[in-house]
Order: structure tokens, then C-alpha cells, then sequence
């Protein structure tokens, strides 16, 4: 009888890395079950049972392929090769645009680490596209991760944190549903409401926690900035905000120069004054207080500054009538008193003051905000609204709230300081978007399309996709295969040929994570969760030929001439410098394959010791870095910027929404997952769908003016009035009955009817989430 093993390892199927044991027999994978003591391996989502079925699905890419048909043909046509043709190939065009063009003409796509198994590479891919020069990513993140995780660092100087929801006494979901996209997230916070904690859940849809909050504010679709400036209104209105904590550790209390709209320095009032000495007004009158912005610290104590108002302050050239920044910020907010926000959004006052109460007279608030509120016009001064009203509760960094950073030190191989400065300058996007994600290198789809197809600001000559579908994931369809064609050279690697890898010149097999290691200091569904640091162990070998993504990049840089930077193309010696701070050992990891708990926590209240990573060094409620580009320094809101229905055909608003079943685009040709959902849906409130004479399950066809697709109606009763919600992620239905006009199955993506005219002026984001359109049954 064969013996079977059982072998730790931990699920990348999605953004919550759940602990599971991998059961193998025979070299085969048969199955992956919860690890219920790793810290988030309670419970497994159907993706993550479905494991096998996607390791053995008969149309894994097995060997790669080149294309033998001409560019644009309608069904693409392959042969295999092997691994070093293909490879020499790769690199020969690589080393050819960089030396007779320069890399930056040489644009990759990388898929989403936060769904896909590519999180095992994404630091290896990440330095390998920068150590060849390129600082050209399609990343997405602009309509996903870059708001709570950058544009967060205007005010807080790092990222969203992890929430601490085991210590906490109130929970907010803003625009998150961790119910389907983060198991183990969601059983924290099941945990949390279990032991007391409030919840207040800010979500047109009635989501599981939605039905479970004490208070939930139902808006409509693309009105979250009106809303937390109306949650601003209200909190210092009243003065429920943690004031010692607004004096001392944020830049509440600073002066604004009338003239400049900057910070008032001493410089600004008489020469010879330091350009580093911020000035606050004392609430008893008499010479400002001093901050010195160099050093991190109060030269006069901020115990009696002034919060708010307006104060004279002499200068040599006169005096300059000043107000504070939560002033300006309190200015801002007025125009947002409950009943601006309930007629905007869409929620009753009554509901506006109820979530007020519970989230200001909470002893301690720990949040998460992604997707629904990142994906807007106004996405990055949403974020900006969000995180400011959070960072005048006084929860940042403290237990109960959001806590930065982890339970050790690690170093970043991603390679962030391996692009010059004349290099990064060159980020298609950049020049329009200064402070947006450009300057990572992550740049919009939209951007290397143009690059592609019109040469501006210059020719992108090749395009190398790591696991991307941008036809499927990115609206503008149309554009994206017109300039696939008209590429030099194009590469993509992935388990499957999906859309986008149709049109390219060479597909490369690509191994999943059950079949390759994986790294992880950290797993952050918890404070507890972020002290285990586990490496992954291949639990199978690759199916045919199929290779991990660290190994291509390895073996591509070792062919450009860049070894020297890619820890001689050896993946032991990357992830020995990643440990070198913790202390940690590869072989003592490696002989642990269900993960070590490090002795150490995640430390709460950093800033106490060495005040906050921003420029001023405090939290900053008024940030110049954004009044340097042109943006407001304060989250203001012109109601000009809010969604508007622009023409009467199309009177709803059309969101979208995440499922448990799938990620993305991915897993639809799963069939235990197909057999849970088998066609795209579109859920309707009754009233909405009575009107326009559809019935539940009906096929209806949504248009907008940018473009049609098709799904099934699913009609929920509590859905915000006048909106309805589609998914994205597919392409053309492949149901039985699906319809069609003509012979042709109509079109079930629904990126392909998101109009993209206009953008997010900071990241860039568009209205995947708040766009408008008609419904009407086929």
C-alpha cells in the first residue's frame, strides 16, 4: 500500500496565504486541508480545494511554445521548443532593444501577487525587470493596491498596517469584503464581534458583514470621499478626536502661510529665521511654538497650541492672519454636513451620526479600506480623507488599531535602488502623474498601449508578460490588441494560453506554487500571524517542463550579464540576504517546513521613539508633498469631481464586485469552481429589475458609452437604490444557452464597457467601480 505524506505548506490562491497541509501520493498532489495551528490556516475557500484540478488540468501549458501563425490571425497556431531556444530568443531581443534603444523600450506586465501564485516571485521579477533598466511595469496597481498601501504614506509615512482586530473594540470595513477575497482575514474579524467589538461597514452591497454590522452606511457607488468628510464634519464639530495626540504627533496644530499655502516656517517671518522650525499659534496668545522639522521634535511644548481657528502672527514684512491645518481641514469638511452627505450618497443622516457614534466613542478602531474605494476618480484624496480621519482618532500604531510593520527586520531584494534617477524620470505616466504610481516604475496598461501604437513619449518595443491577462483584467480592450500587434517582440509566461498570451510570439510553461518554494516573513491577516516566517517546500515536481517563475528570471539574467546583481542567479543566496536582519537560517527554515513563530511582536507605538516616516516626521493631517504637485494638501472635495450621470441613457450606476469562487480572471475553467458559478452575474434590487422587465437569472445585456457586455441577472433585495454590481474577470461565456446575436456569443467582460477618458489625477485609478449604464433583458 502507498504511503501518503503529509507536507506543511501554506495556499497562494488568493490574499489570504491560508496555512494548509498538502497531501501527496505518489508524486501526485491529492488534495491541500487546514492547518488550524498556523495563524491563518482555520479554513480553506473553494479555490484552495480546488488545488489539484488546477495542477492536472489538461490544458496546462506543458513546454513552450512559439507562434508559427502571423500576428492578428484569428485562432494562433504553436510549436514547442525547448527551454534554452526559447530562452536564448528572450534574451537575444532584450539585449538587443536595451543596447540599440534603451530597456525602459522594453515594458513588462506582471499579475497580482495579492491573487496569484506569483507572490513566491514577485520580489525576484521585480529586480530582475530593474536590474535590466526598465522602469516599465503594468501592474494594476493603480486600481488596486496603491491607495491603501502608498497614497496612505501622505499621512502616515507607511502603509495601511495590520490591522490588530484581537485587541480591538470596533471594527470598520470601508469598501472590503473579506468574506470573498480574505478568508482568513474575515475569521479574525469573526473572532473580534465574538469578543464585543462594534462593526460599522461602509459597502453598497449587502454584504455578509454587511447584514452583521451594528451600523452600515449603504452608499452609492463612487461617493466614499462625501462620506468620510462628512465623518470629518462631524468629529470635529464635536471635538471627538484624540486632541493630546493631534497636538503632539501630528501636524494638526501648524500654521499655513496665507500667500503660500505651505506650513509657516520661521523663515517666513524674518530673515535669518530657519526654513526647518514649523510654527504653531499658543492657545494663550503670545509668540508661536516652535517644531523643528529636522530633528523630529517640539522646541516648545505642544500642550497649549491651537487646534484650530485663525491667528495673527507678526512678521517683519507685516502680520500674516494664519490658520492652522485642521482648520483648513475643518474648512473643507463644512461643506459635507449630514444632510449634503445623505442627499450625495445616499444614506440617511440618522445612519451618518449612528456610524459617528459608535466608530469616535470607541476606546480603540482598527479598519481596512481596498478596492471599493480604490478604484474611482477620486480614489487617491479618498484614501487621503479615510486615513486622515483615522489618523485623528489616535488608533495608528497603537494595540487595538492598525499596527505598521513586522515582528522582525528583512531585507527587500525587489531592487528598489537599482534604477538610476534618469532612469525612474523616464516612467511612462510620470510627467502627467508626478506623485502617482510611476515612480515606483508601475505604470497603467493605457499608457504602454500609447507608448506602443503612437511612440509617445517614445516606442515600447516588447512587452514581457509575467502571468498578466490585461484583455481580460484592463479595460480598453480594443487598444491593447492593436498595439499587441504591432510589438516587436512579445513574451508571456503562465500556467494556461489565456487571451493575452494568444498574442504573443513566445508562451512560456510556468510552474505553480505546489510545485516550487515559497517565501513568506509574515502572514498578515493578524499581528499574531505577521510573527510566523515560513518557507514553502515544492511539494510535487512540475508538471512536464514547467519552471517557477524565480527560475526564468534567473536564468534570463544570467544570459543579459546580470548575475552580479541577481545574487549570482542563485534563489538560496537571495533568500539568505532576505534573513540576514531577522537572524533567521535558510537550512533551520527549510528543515521547517510548517514555519517558525518568531520570538518577537510586531512593536505598537513606533512614532512614541521615533516620530512618523513622513517629511515632518509627525502624522501628517496637512501634507505638502501633495500641495508641491498641484493637489490639494487637505482631502477637499469638488462636487464636480462626484459621479454624474452624464446622459439619460444611462441612468444606473454599475459597480462590480469580488467573489469567494474566483480571483480575478482566473479559475473560471475550473469545473468544481464553474459548477458554484457558471456564468457572470449582475445583481439587481427587484424594483430595479421589475422596472425593465427582468426576471431573476435572466440574461441581460449592460451597455454603457463606452462599450456592452452580457451576464445573468441576480436579483437581492438591500442592494443601494439605482445601482447594480457586475464581475470582472470574464471573457465569453461559455454556457449552453448563452446568447448571441447572429451566430456570435456576445461579449462577457465587463472591462470592456468601463470608459477610461478620465482618471484618478494622482494614481490614475479609473471608474471600474462607479461608472454609469443602462440594463436591459436579451
Amino acid at each position: 500500500m502507498t504511503e501518503q505524506a503529509r507536507i506543511p505548506a501554506f495556499c497562494t490562491q488568493c490574499r489570504s496565504r491560508c496555512g494548509c497541509v498538502a497531501t501527496v501520493e505518489d508524486g501526485k498532489l491529492l488534495g491541500i486541508d487546514p492547518l488550524p495551528n498556523h495563524p491563518s490556516g482555520a479554513k480553506l475557500c473553494p479555490k484552495g480545494k480546488a488545488a489539484p484540478e488546477l495542477v492536472y488540468h489538461p490544458d496546462r501549458l506543458t513546454r513552450p511554445l512559439r507562434r508559427t501563425s502571423p500576428k492578428g490571425a484569428k485562432t494562433p497556431t504553436w510549436e514547442p521548443i525547448t527551454w534554452d531556444e526559447a530562452l536564448d530568443e528572450i534574451a537575444g531581443h532584450m539585449g538587443r532593444i536595451r543596447d540599440e534603444h534603451g530597456p525602459e523600450q522594453v515594458a513588462f506586465s506582471v499579475t497580482t501577487p495579492s491573487g496569484t501564485h506569483i507572490s513566491d516571485s514577485i520580489s525576484w521579477i521585480e529586480r530582475f525587470i530593474r536590474a535590466y533598466g526598465s522602469p516599465n511595469t503594468i501592474y494594476g496597481t493603480e486600481i488596486c493596491n496603491w491607495h491603501k498601501d502608498i497614497a496612505s504614506r501622505f499621512t502616515y509615512g507607511t502603509d495601511i498596517g495590520t490591522p490588530d482586530f484581537a485587541h480591538t473594540d470596533c471594527v470598520l470595513l470601508w469598501g472590503h469584503n473579506p468574506a470573498a477575497t480574505w478568508l482568513a482575514r474575515s475569521t479574525e474579524i469573526q473572532k473580534a464581534i465574538r469578543k464585543g467589538a462594534k462593526l460599522v461597514v461602509i459597502d453598497p452591497r449587502p454584504t455578509l458583514f454587511a447584514r452583521r454590522a451594528d451600523c452600515w452606511l449603504r452608499v452609492r457607488p463612487g461617493t466614499d470621499q462625501a462620506v468620510a468628510l462628512g465623518l470629518l464634519h462631524l468629529m470635529l464639530e464635536s471635538g471627538r478626536f484624540d486632541q493630546a495626540f493631534a497636538r503632539t504627533w501630528t501636524n494638526a496644530a501648524f500654521l499655513v502661510h496665507p500667500e503660500t499655502d505651505h506650513l509657516l516656517r520661521e523663515s517666513d517671518l524674518a530673515p535669518g529665521g530657519s526654513p526647518d522650525i514649523l510654527l504653531a499659534a499658543s492657545s494663550a496668545g503670545g509668540a508661536p511654538l516652535r517644531y523643528d522639522a529636522k530633528e523630529g521634535r517640539w522646541l516648545d511644548a505642544p500642550g497649549n497650541s491651537a487646534l484650530f481657528g485663525s491667528h495673527a502672527i507678526e512678521a517683519s514684512a507685516g502680520t500674516l492672519h494664519c490658520r492652522t491645518a485642521l482648520q483648513a481641514l475643518t474648512d473643507a469638511a463644512a461643506d459635507y454636513p449630514p444632510e449634503q452627505v445623505a442627499e450625495i450618497a445616499g444614506i440617511s443622516e440618522e445612519d451618518l451620526h449612528k456610524a459617528a457614534d459608535i466608530l469616535f466613542e470607541s476606546p480603540t478602531l482598527a479598519y481596512y479600506a481596498w478596492n471599493g474605494v480604490g478604484q474611482s476618480l477620486t480614489a487617491t484624496q479618498t484614501d487621503r480623507a479615510i486615513s486622515t480621519l483615522y489618523g485623528l482618532t489616535g488608533n495608528y500604531g497603537r494595540k487595538g488599531g492598525n499596527v505598521p510593520g513586522g515582528a522582525a527586520k528583512f531585507n527587500d531584494i525587489a531592487g528598489h535602488d537599482l534604477l538610476s534617477d534618469s532612469q525612474k524620470a523616464k516612467a511612462l505616466g510620470l510627467t502627467e502623474r508626478p506623485l502617482g504610481p510611476s515612480r515606483q516604475g508601475w505604470v497603467t496598461a493605457r499608457d504602454v498601449y500609447r507608448a506602443i501604437t503612437d511612440g509617445t513619449p517614445y516606442p515600447v518595443r516588447m512587452l514581457f508578460s509575467f502571468g498578466g491577462n490585461p484583455l481580460a483584467s484592463q479595460p480598453d480592450t480594443a487598444r491593447a490588441k492593436d498595439a499587441f500587434g504591432k510589438l516587436d517582440f512579445h513574451v508571456h509566461t503562465d500556467f494556461f494560453l489565456n487571451e493575452s498570451a494568444k498574442h504573443a510570439d513566445i508562451v512560456l510553461p510556468v510552474a505553480t506554487s505546489w510545485e516550487r518554494e515559497g517565501f513568506r516573513n509574515g502572514f498578515d491577516a493578524s499581528l499574531e500571524g505577521m510573527r510566523k516566517i515560513q518557507l514553502r517546500p515544492a511539494v510535487i515536481e512540475p508538471v512536464g517542463e514547467a519552471k517557477s517563475d524565480t527560475d526564468i528570471v534567473l536564468e534570463l539574467s544570467r544570459r543579459l550579464g546580470l548575475s552580479d546583481v541577481m545574487f549570482d542567479c542563485d534563489a538560496d543566496k537571495g533568500h539568505a540576504h532576505i534573513l540576514v536582519p531577522s537572524g533567521l537560517d535558510l537550512n533551520a527554515l527549510r528543515a521547517a517546513p510548517e514555519g517558525v513563530t518568531l520570538d518577537t511582536e510586531v512593536a505598537t507605538e513606533t512614532h512614541l521613539a521615533n516620530g512618523f516616516p513622513t517629511p515632518s516626521k509627525r502624522l501628517e493631517i496637512y501634507s505638502e508633498q501633495m500641495l508641491e504637485h498641484g493637489y490639494a494638501p487637505v482631502p477637499s472635495l469638488d462636487a464636480e469631481e462626484l459621479p454624474k450621470e452624464e446622459d439619460s441613457l444611462f441612468p444606473l450606476r454599475l459597480g462590480s464586485a469580488k467573489t469567494v469562487v474566483y480571483c480575478h480572471s482566473q479559475h473560471r475553467n475550473i469545473p468544481s469552481l464553474r459548477r458554484l458559478q457558471p456564468d457572470p452575474i449582475l445583481e439587481m434590487a427587484p424594483a430595479t429589475a421589475e422596472a425593465r422587465g427582468i426576471a431573476d437569472h435572466d440574461w441581460v445585456e449592460i451597455s454603457t458609452k463606452a462599450g456592452k457586455f452580457i451576464a445573468r441577472a441576480k436579483l437581492g433585495k438591500d442592494l443601494a437604490p439605482g445601482a447594480v454590481f457586475a464581475q470582472h474577470g470574464w471573457a465569453v461565456s461559455d454556457s449552453t444557452d448563452t446568447p448571441n446575436t447572429e451566430g456570435n456569443a456576445l461579449a462577457a467582460n465587463m472591462n470592456a464597457a468601463i470608459p477610461t477618458e478620465k482618471c484618478d489625477p494622482v494614481s490614475g485609478s479609473i471608474p471600474l467601480r462607479c461608472s454609469w449604464c443602462e440594463v436591459r433583458k436579451v
